[in-house]
């Protein structure tokens, strides 16, 4: 009996490359060519040369905030380029293709951007965006060869999510989504006015308790949805508590970019950060609870937020900070995050729909 026992083989993860850091690649790429030339009011009649502006004088004005976006935009690039590059190019030759793509691609833009009346093209610009695609890049290059394949992410996304592996669009999206103001804080939703007007109460509410209750159950419906595609035996909580301090910190990021460091938490009210904690201590216990429970309360809790959201009157504080926020520095970002957050919800019932046809994980 013992000769034919074996111990179980583990999966052995091939050394390839990895098609999601090239498809993460392009996509970014398109990202970064969105902000750059948006809103694409090109005007051919301009009488400068498109690459004039490579060997004209520096600027006089230069602020911090222009060079600390441009060096921040690029960090992502080129730390993507590396991964998409592996494992046919490796250490420093993945730098310098890295290099050359990112100058290339900064180039382009800045030159399209002579023929764009609301944008300036600058030498300043590309030299950050260089130096931002060499912080990205020389940060991704040490990473273990495991990671720039893909082989450690493939396991933990196999052992996580299993075949559900599609909700990370879900994840990686919700931090993005949370930068455009909500009417209360991760509070997604909010059908546009000429969709939807009728408001339920019109009369004087306490937007305090509304925004502790409306955020409560916000992220109460975000985070069951996404712990529904998980497999029981991953942390779910411990996950769910990294997206939600990345979100904060990512909003603090862009609060601070759009209206100074001194705002960057301006948005976290004391009934936001209370609709936190008491969720999360709620979401410890629902985790507990057995699939199908979690389910119900997930649809419960994402019905709850469209009524919250929809049915009840705006607060006057978010209104002031919707106005302040068309006039920020990331004035060319708006309509693309106010769309994202729009359609997060619509991908979030659509992953509960595709949760009844699936076999729960092991």
């Amino acid at each position: 009996m013992t000769s034919n026992f074996r111990k179980p083989q583990f999966i052995q993860w091939p050394d390839l490359p990895m098609p999601t850091a090239r498809m993460a690649c392009v996509g970014y790429v398109l990202l970064i060519i969105y902000a750059s030339l948006y809103p694409f009011n090109f005007n051919l009649q301009v009488g400068v040369e498109q690459f004039e502006w490579f060997w004209a004088p520096i600027p006089r004005y230069i602020t911090s905030f222009d060079i600390f976006t441009n060096i921040l935009g690029y960090v992502p690039l080129g730390f993507l380029l590396v991964f998409a590059l592996y494992p046919r190019s490796r250490g420093y030759q993945a730098l310098w293709i890295a290099l050359l793509v990112g100058g290339l691609l900064s180039g382009v833009l800045e030159s399209l951007q002579t023929w764009l009346m609301s944008r300036i093209p600058s030498n300043v610009d590309w030299w950050a965006n260089l130096g931002g695609v060499a912080i990205g890049a020389l940060l991704a290059m040490p990473m273990d060869p495991r990671w720039l394949s893909g082989t450690a992410f493939q396991r933990k996304r196999h052992e996580w999510f299993g075949q559900r592996s599609s909700v990370l669009i879900l994840i990686l999206a919700f931090p993005f989504a949370q930068i455009y103001p909500q009417t209360a804080w991760l509070a997604m939703g909010d059908l546009p006015d000429w969709l939807w007007s009728p408001k339920l109460w019109r009369v004087d509410v306490n937007f305090a308790s509304l925004e502790i209750a409306t955020t409560m159950m916000a992220w109460l419906a975000a985070s069951l949805i996404i712990a529904l595609a998980m497999r029981d035996s991953a942390p779910r909580y411990r996950l769910l508590s990294v997206l939600l301090i990345m979100t904060v910190l990512m909003k603090a990021l862009f609060a601070g970019m759009q209206f100074g460091i001194g705002r960057s938490f301006v948005w976290l009210t004391p009934a936001a950060l209370w609709g936190m904690i008491f969720s999360s201590i709620v979401l410890m216990a629902i985790l507990q609870l057995k699939r199908r429970y979690i389910y119900l309360l997930a649809i419960l809790a994402f019905v709850c937020v469209l009524i919250l959201v929809n049915l009840f009157p705006k607060n006057p504080y978010f209104l002031v900070a919707l106005q302040e926020w068309r006039q920020g520095r990331l004035i060319h970002f708006n309509s693309l995050l106010s769309w994202l957050a729009w359609l997060w919800p619509l991908l979030a019932a659509l992953s509960l729909l595709k949760g009844l046809k699936t076999k729960p994980s092991i």
